[in-house]
């Protein structure tokens, strides 16, 4: 029933098995004594054949995780009837922990006694036994619908769409008793992590440790819980969650059963629905699920249901009055299709329509199983590298666009890139905590620094070959020797994660983009020089702090020639400032969307940034003229990096793409 799922200790959510982080609370999850490096090891202590209150015979373990272990069992005091062990453990908590660890477990108890719906597993006991307390509900056969969702992410990336209206409308009813309780209960973690799917096509939602009842009159809940991607803006602890908090989760899961879009990865954005065009008001729906403001969500789980039904209608209509919807393969075991009346032929179907590249596109690479999040050109520019959320490196011969080969070295996402300066090594760093160096040729892991404790998000090597600069979402910069890999200094910034590094070409400083809306740049290696080891970044160490932004600094970029920094923010502008005074000489208000990238181009004359809007925009700096724009992406534009020829630009982007185009 709990397969391929890890338990959080505090809050008793369900996280993914290869996470470090608990996506509900924030709670780093299970590390070793000593901080070490994450077990994975079993945490159960109960054996098959184990008998457990003297009637629950253990067959086998199932789950695992920081918070305990779920066990499949059967009952000898009711026909052998198989059920599910919750078993919650106390382990390395301590007393504070382990009373909030109690109180969950507790609450998910309590809601769930009381509840009996066909989409819900039936509790039959909680207890408590040698030290662990424990929670007896019934056994699904099936799986998560987060792992049939990773199974199809190599192939078709989205559910029929019979089968999402069906599961969406199963979830609807669940939620929609949920909220006439008295008083509502509201979920507040719908994810596909949290969905069952059994082989008949039945849903069941499952852990309820996070739910919680609605109260009346409540400015807001007294702590902040939800999945990101998933979670509402309310659920930030801004505003009481209410039931089109959990309509907003829905919409989520929803999209992604649609589109194949891990919402995670983009949370707020999700991008329009391209398919059915034929089902206009299905496209509707799902935007108002998702509506920022409360108010313009749908007023009930029931409304949203009736308008499933209704759209569900219309498709089975659909199966064999359109052509291009019954080519899909949309027909599902538990919405079957209408029999065509006697007579009907279906037309041969239309070839379908696809948008035609743009013309100065040179080659595009396909192939990550996820969002890019970072590209570089190597020094020579025959190689590109570009670093994705599906955990890998791929490396792209520059003359047609092939994939070379694929680096496999991290276990979390990867978020960042840094090419040595001298074309040898290739650095990469993620969520696992990381920066791994390795051989540009064949991938051969060289060595790994392990200094950081949480996501890496920055990453920058000295031109010398020296050094490399990383940033975490701590706000700790660490600066390192590439070889021996000891840190020389350490900075942290007090206000805010650090989301990209930049290191000046004469090597003797370095810049920091912020989410505390600045840019901050120093000496990092006046640390060394005066034998101090930690530093604070807006300190009297500190060169330059550049405020001009009004919102998170995304990226930096440092001008070839030493002389400028170019830094782009979700306020919208890309800015250009002196990197010696500070002073702003150019200010870009990119008015659709948050700028994500910006990179000089190697002449230091133009300037490449890739926002929201999906489009990379070139501008002129000495005229603060537009050059042209690159609309060849359907998603948000996450890096863009110049050829070091200066004639094409690579950019990539959340639609899963690498293009590289030429300039015109």
């Amino acid at each position: 029933m709990f397969s391929s799922t890890l338990f959080c200790d505090i809050c008793g959510a369900v996280n993914r098995q290869q996470a470090n982080f608990c996506a509900s609370c924030g709670k780093r999850l299970y590390v070793a004594a000593g901080g070490g490096s994450i077990s994975h090891t079993l945490t159960g202590l109960l054996v098959p054949q184990h008998l457990l209150n003297r009637r629950y015979r253990v067959l086998d373990q199932v789950g695992k995780g920081g918070f305990g272990a779920v066990y499949k069992a059967e009952d000898i005091s009711f026909g052998n009837r198989l059920v599910a062990v919750k078993e919650m453990s106390q382990n390395s908590l301590s007393p504070a922990e382990q009373i909030e660890a109690i109180r969950a477990f507790k609450q998910e108890a309590l809601l769930l006694a009381g509840l009996k719906h066909p989409n819900l597993p039936t509790i039959y006991e909680q207890f408590h036994e040698s030290g662990r307390w424990y929670l007896v509900m019934d056994f699904v056969e099936g799986e998560t619908l987060e792992a049939t969702l990773q199974r199809l992410a190599s192939g078709s990336l989205r559910l029929p769409l019979a089968r999402a209206l069906d599961i969406a409308i199963q979830l609807c009813s669940l939620l929609q008793y949920l909220h006439t309780r008295q008083p509502p209960i509201i979920f507040r973690d719908l994810k596909p992590a949290n969905v069952m799917l059994t082989g008949e096509g039945h849903v069941y939602l499952i852990d309820f440790g996070i739910a919680r009842h609605f109260k009346p009159g409540q400015a807001k809940d007294t702590a902040a819980f939800g999945s990101t991607g998933y979670a509402a803006p309310e659920q930030y602890g801004k505003t009481q969650t209410t039931v089109q908090t959990d309509l907003y989760g829905l919409g989520a899961t929803f999209h992604q059963m649609l589109t194949g879009d891990d919402p995670s990865e983009a949370p707020f954005h999700f991008a329009p629905l391209q398919a059915y065009p034929e089902l206009p008001r299905l496209a509707s729906l799902l935007s108002q699920l998702l509506e920022i403001p409360v108010n313009k969500r749908p007023a009930s789980a029931d409304l949203v249901k009736q308008q499933l039904q209704e759209i569900a209608e219309q498709h089975r209509q659909n199966i064999y009055t359109n052509p291009l919807v019954a080519a899909a393969g949309t027909i599902s075991m538990t919405v079957p299709a209408r029999t065509p009346p006697p007579g009907y032929q279906r037309p041969a179907a239309a070839p379908p329509v696809v948008a035609p590249p743009p013309q100065n596109m040179l080659f595009l690479c396909k192939g990550h199983r996820s969002r890019i999040t970072a590209v570089i050109w190597s020094p020579d520019g025959r190689r590109l590298a570009s670093a994705s959320y599906d955990k890998t490196v791929r490396i792209w011969d520059t003359t047609n666009g092939k994939a070379l080969f694929t680096y496999h070295g991290h276990t979390e996402r990867v978020n960042i890139l840094a090419w040595s300066p001298n074309g040898t090594y290739i650095a990469s760093a993620g969520n696992d905590a990381t920066v791994q160096i390795w051989e540009a040729l064949t991938g051969t892991l060289f060595s790994t620094y392990r200094g950081h404790t949480t996501q890496i998000t920055a990453l920058s090597w000295s031109p010398d070959n020296l050094y490399l600069a990383s940033g975490d979402t701590e706000k700790n910069v660490h600066v390192w020797q590439t070889v021996s890999r000891t840190p020389v200094a350490v900075q942290k910034n007090q206000h805010g994660r650090i989301n990209a590094l930049s290191w000046s070409p004469d090597g003797k400083r370095l810049a920091a983009a912020s989410d505390d809306k600045t840019v901050q740049v120093w000496d990092p290696l006046k640390v060394q020089r005066s034998g101090f080891f930690t530093n604070w970044l807006g300190g009297s160490r500190s060169n330059i702090v550049y405020t001009g932004h009004s919102e998170r600094v995304s990226t930096v970029s440092w001008s070839p020639d030493g002389r400028r920094l170019a830094s782009g923010s979700a306020d919208k502008t890309v800015q250009v400032w002196d990197s010696i005074t500070g002073q702003r000489s150019f200010l870009y208000a990119n008015r659709s969307a948050g700028v994500n990238t910006v990179a000089w181009s190697p002449d230091n004359r133009s300037l490449a940034f890739g926002s929201n809007d999906k489009i990379v925009q070139i501008w002129d700096v000495p005229s603060r003229k537009p050059v042209t724009t690159y609309q060849g992406h359907t998603n948000h534009i996450t890096a863009v990096a110049w050829a070091p020829a200066g004639s094409r630009i690579a950019s990539a982007s959340i639609d899963r793409t690498l293009q590289v185009w030429s300039i015109r």
